[in-house]
């Protein structure tokens, strides 16, 4: 049934016409043995792509190559594994080609997007959410882009949790490069999917990214935006979601930081502010997911601390802030800090940036 499916996906059909010929020939083999008239029967009205009758849309051997390599598998809109709040939205993909699990309680999944050129203060917020609520049970969404998404997927599998990666172009077309290692441990570990519409060979093309968006936003019961600009594509995340009667959440961020722009734009929209995890579990009336007598994950625990180091902790939070700049706050001389600084790094409770600049971790 596999290369059906890529046959499929290979028209490029609308995704309510072709939902719309499954349903009244049930599986893509049917489709494709149709005649002609029975085709044109089945278009309900529609103006019928003369590529359905077209063999050279069939999979290529390439196609099949990659995909038996990669250990793909299609996922129809009516098989019981394929998500269940995704078939609710309206232009619901016919298939999704996955590699890696897809659970029921993939239901549970909130999408944390935003830009792909994030502050250091954007990468902490998206992987502390991620790993809170990977903590509570959640299952964390996104595109798999450099930037937010990824630390948003990183931090989840660090915290032990389950993330579902939504493709903008084939499985086997490396896109981003830098993102393959980790997609490759959610694909090893079983602790979630990538998955995707586009069969293999086909390319990230930019049209195709909004396309994945309404993905994220139908696989997911709220979206989470950090950090984006008033022309990033997580905006068009948001008002999908929106769309389809999801919640629509956005973290607050600096008002001169350009990243900041969209997020600020859809708080004063409505959206609802998100500082952590229980902002989210609260928007979307969620207590817990996880049953008593569970851990949680592991998580990485505040070491004892002096007086000193925890005062020079109070003066850090996720935006970076020069060193002489916590000295005067603390009345003291930036070398004096300086034994002080180097223990909380070595403890992983601060993390040094570039300008001498410093960011608090936990």
């Amino acid at each position: 049934m596999l290369e059906h499916w890529i046959r499929l996906a290979n028209l490029q059909l609308p995704p309510r016409q072709a939902c719309g010929l499954l349903d009244h020939f049930g599986d893509p083999r049917a489709l494709f043995a149709a005649s002609a008239g029975e085709l044109e029967a089945a278009s309900a009205g529609l103006r019928l792509p003369a590529r359905l009758l077209d063999p050279s849309f069939a999979p290529t051997a390439s196609q099949l190559g990659a995909a038996e390599r990669l250990g793909m598998r299609a996922i129809g809109r009516e098989d019981a594994e394929y998500p269940r709040p995704l078939r609710e939205i309206p232009d619901a993909p016919p298939v999704l080609f996955v590699r890696g699990t897809l659970e029921e309680t993939d239901r549970f999944a909130v999408a944390i997007v935003g830009t792909r050129h994030p502050t250091p203060y954007g990468r902490s917020v998206a992987g502390k959410l991620a790993r809170d609520l990977a903590g509570a049970g959640l299952v964390v969404a996104s595109g798999g882009a450099i930037g937010i998404d990824a630390a948003a997927h990183r931090a989840c599998l660090e915290a032990g949790g389950r993330t579902v990666v939504v493709l903008g172009c084939g499985h086997d077309v490396e896109y981003p490069r830098e993102n393959q290692p980790l997609f490759e441990q959610i694909v090893a570990t079983g602790r979630g999917a990538v998955v995707s519409e586009f069969p293999p060979g086909c390319q990230p093309e930019a049209w195709r990214f909004p396309q994945r968006n309404r993905i994220i936003s139908g696989l997911s019961r709220g979206v989470v935006v950090v950090e984006a600009g008033r022309q990033s594509g997580a905006l068009i995340t948001a008002t999908l979601a929106g769309e389809h009667g999801r919640e629509v959440m956005a973290v607050p961020g600096n008002v001169d930081r350009p990243a900041s722009k969209g997020t600020n734009a859809l708080l004063k929209d409505g959206a609802t502010l998100v500082e952590d995890a229980e902002d989210v579990l609260r928007t979307l009336g969620i207590l817990t997911l996880r049953p008593p007598g569970v851990d949680a994950p592991e998580r990485p625990r505040r070491p004892d601390l002096t007086e000193s180091q925890l005062r020079l902790l109070e003066c850090l939070d996720l935006t970076p802030r020069h060193i002489d700049s916590v000295a005067a706050e603390l009345g003291s001389e930036p070398a004096a800090l300086s034994l002080d600084v180097t223990l909380l790094e070595l403890a992983g409770v601060i993390r040094r940036l570039p300008g001498n600049t410093f960011i608090r971790v936990l």
